[in-house]
């Protein structure tokens, strides 16, 4: 069986959709199952069909109409899996809604203000075209996945969208942590884009509430961006320069190195963020997560973690201040996290998933996956 893995990403970015298709990548070789990756912005039309003679089924990994396209042309199964939200509308706030109400609210969204500049009004034209774009290809392809619950229900279509989660492999599966393993002082630590959506100045208020209360932590902000600048600007003007350091780019063995220690990792995001990858990492490694109860990161953190309200400062101070009055609990809670992820997110099990799907649409699909339950 030959299985064709479609994105649209450059080889060298940092993306988590390409590590989703190196994990299952992996797993598929395995089970004896030929895999090809393709880039849809990297390889020419002449190599997409190609591809996708040679192979027996697709998975697709963005809304890619003109590539859904050709797979249908030579008569191929698609199984498509979205990473990234499918509608404008729901990027700050989110409430369930029919397919019908989700659209008219995309399409007033969309619509310019009165006194816009002529080109921001000839942008709607693209936003609308691309929406367009998107919904032509679902109503192609034969399946549909996303990579939470969240994101799956968020699409309000009238057909099924499957849960297909991203996995990992977890780092640290039976490792008894204890509080003399973490670095001292205490630290809680930040991994991701340094951009006003991931709310990095959300936790560097909430480090200055923790600050006027004369507690002996710090925090370590890992990665880059455009509000880098203004990040460090802000936590000067804060006064807690002593406490947070900003590291910028660091390798991944050193990322999981530096979380491992930590008291805590916190993801503070303002947007409704479908899955939060770094989440996952935190709890391959035994540490517990602080979360914005905002898009997949409750699903994706599990019961262990500690959440707190959309750009609440002052629940994200109180779920820090909790975790250094009682670190036992906290190592207790990142290792109810590692065993969370390890029978939810190991590669085997969404392999699993996905080739049960393609069964399901597929009759002569014979792949070697006699693993599957």
């Amino acid at each position: 069986m030959k299985l064709l893995i479609q994105h649209n990403h450059y080889k060298d970015e940092i993306s988590g959709v390409l590590t989703y298709i190196s994990s299952i990548q992996s797993e598929l070789n395995l089970r004896g199952i030929e895999t090809k990756v393709i880039s849809t912005t990297e390889n020419s039309w002449s190599q997409w069909v190609s591809s996708i003679a040679w192979a027996d089924l697709i998975h697709m990994n963005s809304n890619h109409l003109a590539f859904a396209c050709l797979c249908k042309i030579l008569n191929k199964k698609i199984v498509i899996k979205y990473h990234y939200l499918f509608y404008a509308s729901i990027h700050s706030t989110y409430q369930p809604m029919s397919l019908f109400q989700r659209l008219r609210t995309e399409f007033v969204d969309s619509l310019p203000k009165p006194n816009y500049p002529l080109k921001w009004k000839l942008h709607t034209i693209v936003k609308l075209a691309k929406l367009a774009t998107r919904f032509l290809t679902a109503l192609i392809v034969d399946r549909h996945t996303a990579c939470s619950q969240f994101l799956a229900d968020s699409h309000s279509f009238p057909w099924k969208v499957t849960t297909l989660y991203n996995p990992i492999q977890v780092q640290d599966h039976g490792f008894q942590e204890t509080v003399d393993d973490l670095s001292k002082p205490d630290s809680f630590v930040y991994v991701g884009r340094l951009n006003p959506d991931k709310g990095v100045d959300l936790l560097l208020r909430a480090t200055k509430l923790l600050q006027t209360q004369n507690r002996d932590f710090r925090v370590l902000i890992i990665g880059d961006g455009g509000e880098a600048k203004a990040l460090q600007v802000l936590a000067t003007e804060l006064d807690i320069s002593n406490r947070v350091e900003f590291l910028g780019n660091c390798s991944q063995s050193k990322i999981l190195s530096i979380v491992r220690s930590a008291l805590a990792l916190v993801a503070p995001s303002r947007w409704q963020e479908p899955a939060g990858y770094v989440v996952l990492e935190a709890s391959s490694v035994s540490t517990c997560s602080i979360v914005a109860n905002v898009g997949g990161l409750p699903e994706m953190a599990g019961s262990h973690t500690f959440l707190f309200e959309q750009e609440n400062v002052e629940e994200l101070a109180a779920a820090m201040k909790f975790c250094l009055d009682h670190p036992e609990e906290t190592i207790e809670r990142g290792k109810g996290a590692n065993q969370y992820v390890s029978e939810r997110f190991s590669p085997a099990q969404t392999v699993d998933h996905l080739l049960k799907i393609y069964q399901e649409i597929s009759p002569n699909f014979n792949g070697q996956n006699e693993g599957m339950e």
